[in-house]
Order: C-alpha cells, then structure tokens, then sequence
C-alpha cells in the first residue's frame, strides 16, 4: 500500500490510443486555492485532489486506519490521557486513526477516538496532543521492504522516527533508526462502519 501522502489519482491513465484517430484535447486543471485549507474547527487538511509541484496527486484520507507494526504485532494507540502505546486487540478503538495529508510525503496521524494527534517532543518521546502543533507532523516514506515509516519533520535532521518496542512501549526518537523492526508500519484502511 502506498502511503496515504503519496496516493496517485489514476483518472488521469489512459488506454492506448487509436493511430487513426488523433487524441483528444485536454484543458489542464484549475490552480487550487493553497496547499492548506483549514476546517471551522481548525483542524487542517490537504485539499482533494491537489497536484504538488508536478508530483503525485493528494488526497484528504478520512477513511480510518490502523498502523500496524512489524515489531511485536501491535497497532498504534492513540489514548485520551495523552499516552501513546501498541495494542494487540484489533478491537480496541482508540488504535484507529486518520491519517492526513497535509504536503507531499508529510502527514498528520490523530486517534478518531481520542480526538489528539500524534506528537513527538523535542526529548523524542510520543504523546498524544490535544492541538495539533508542529510536534505533530511526520514525514511517511514507503520503504523497499514495503512497509512505511514515520520520521518526525521537526527534528528530522535527528532522524527520529515513530516506533513501538517488543513490549508495545514507545521506542524514543533517539534510539530509532532506518532498519529497526520497530520504525515499520503497514498501514490497515478499515471500512467506514467503524
């Protein structure tokens, strides 16, 4: 699965064309309005569809989603108190999450029940924030094992990425690196009944 900030929009592949024929005349889309547009309740979104500087197409991504990781079987819980930890029960609510993109390979992860985002501090610890700030946004890059990691654009240049231990603790930015089976995640789109 792709990364939900990397989600190409295939209307634009055609069949081939008939030689006989010549191919229709497109109108290239309209500008969009800005990279960000905000919510009445301030919550910020990728507008649909938006081409990024040639790139490829983003999408706003509400359905719910759980991070699952290659480390120790646990999804990504995002808990009201502020906690971040794994969870084995596929059940439990406060492991789905909406993942949005707001740029280019850049998304913002908020647990659907807990209503907080995903947050790393400058000490590299995860928490769950009640405002999204700039401790709030990761880098998601799918990587050649096919799974996909989330390095936290704020302190990239420390290279600090999310991740859960065997034991479904947070691992802390600082002891993270590209190779770990605990910086792994396989994102799980859930039908929008739950």
């Amino acid at each position: 699965m792709l990364p939900v900030s990397l989600v190409h929009d295939d209307t634009n592949i055609r069949p081939p064309q008939d030689t006989d024929h010549p191919p229709p005349v497109q109108t290239p889309p309209a500008e969009p309005q800005g990279p960000l547009r905000m919510m009445a309740d301030g919550e910020a979104f990728a507008a649909a569809d938006r081409v990024m500087d040639g790139g490829p197409t983003l999408r706003d991504y509400r359905r719910p989603t759980r991070l699952y990781c290659m480390n120790g079987g646990y999804h990504l819980q995002v808990l009201p108190d502020g906690t971040v930890q794994g969870q084995r029960d596929e059940q439990d609510v406060h492991t789905v999450l909406k993942l949005q993109a707001v740029d280019r390979g850049c998304v913002v992860i908020q647990g659907t029940a807990a209503e907080r985002y995903l947050a790393m501090s400058a000490e590299g610890r995860l928490y769950a924030s009640s405002t999204l700030t700039d401790e709030c946004y990761f880098l998601e890059k799918l990587e050649e094992n096919h799974y996909n990691t989330y390095q936290s654009q704020k302190y990239q240049d420390n290279s600090w990425y999310v991740g859960l231990k065997k034991n479904g603790r947070t691992k802390v930015g600082p002891r993270t690196h590209i190779g770990q089976k605990a910086v792994f995640f396989i994102p799980r789109q859930l039908d929008d009944s739950i």
